[in-house]
């Protein structure tokens, strides 16, 4: 039985420990598997469900049929071939699942405010800020075309509003596949699959810039416009409203992406001396 078997690994693991002479304070050892230990995470977990910071939700995560299990990020390894667990090497997917989330994010004002009140060193403040990742932005909505649909996105630059030519939205927002015309539902459906197999740290840095045109359009509210909307897996579910504006001139990537599939680029900030009939992805 597990109990077995954790407690007999647990010695081993103290054996090889004491005949290579570490010093160890074995006073201070304990084992999570261990009732006393666990009764504390469970009042822990108590105490956030009746403040209502314990939720369920349907999230998505790496499911190995073949274990049986959820495996974290640092459990699977992702190749050409696609994901597999770091044990057994057997497939992974990505998999929508009830799980128990911890509303963490409540807290990311006072997370930030009260790093003025420990005495740390300033590189680990900044590290600390940097993880919680506040940004300042806006809500800016797009209405769909000839549909009662409306896109949510987040941006910090409501400045470069009129430079959006296209909208992109994650993989696994919740509209993708009802903004699917029928003529593009098979290359969706195809690209939704291979998405499937990346982690999250592979889509943020793509650098083949890949996507799939919906059929859909949207509408650009400071000038009517009609924008495509596309997939596209270097859009995270999580950050934002997990669909942004794009603005090719404003942003690198969104300039990438509209070189490789030959989307419009507008330049509505311009710095001196610069090239209208040339724009590039310029940062201002």
């Amino acid at each position: 039985p597990p109990r077995t078997f954790t407690y007999e690994n647990i010695n081993n693991f103290k054996k090889q420990i004491q005949s290579i002479g570490k010093s160890v304070d074995w006073d201070r050892e304990l084992a999570t598997s261990d009732p006393y230990f666990y009764s504390w995470t469970q009042w822990i977990f108590k105490k956030l469900y009746e403040k209502g910071l314990a939720v369920l939700k349907n999230t998505e995560v790496n499911f190995c049929p073949n274990l049986g299990t959820v495996l974290a990020n640092e459990e699977v390894i992702s190749n050409e071939k696609g994901m597999f667990s770091e044990r057994g090497n057997h497939p992974v997917v990505k998999k929508k699942m009830k799980q128990w989330v911890l509303k963490i994010t409540q807290y990311a004002d006072r997370l930030l405010d009260d790093l003025n009140l420990v005495n740390w060193p300033l590189n680990v403040k900044e590290m600390q800020a940097n993880w919680i990742g506040k940004n300042q932005g806006a809500i800016v909505s797009f209405p769909v075309s000839d549909q009662k649909i409306t896109l949510k996105t987040f941006t910090t630059r409501l400045d470069t509003l009129f430079g959006v030519t296209f909208l992109v939205i994650a993989p696994e927002h919740e509209l993708a596949l009802q903004l699917t015309k029928p003529e593009y539902q098979q290359a969706v459906n195809n690209y939704l699959e291979l998405t499937k197999q990346k982690k999250d740290l592979e889509r943020d840095i793509n650098k083949d810039k890949t996507g799939v045109f919906t059929g859909s359009f949207a509408i650009n509210p400071c000038n009517n416009t009609k924008i495509p909307i596309w997939i596209a897996d270097y859009v995270l579910p999580h950050y934002g409203t997990g669909a942004l504006m794009s603005v090719p001139c404003h942003d690198q990537r969104d300039f990438e992406f509209a070189q490789k599939h030959g989307l419009k680029m507008i330049q509505v900030i311009t710095p001196p001396s610069s090239d209208l009939e040339n724009p590039t992805a310029n940062q201002t």
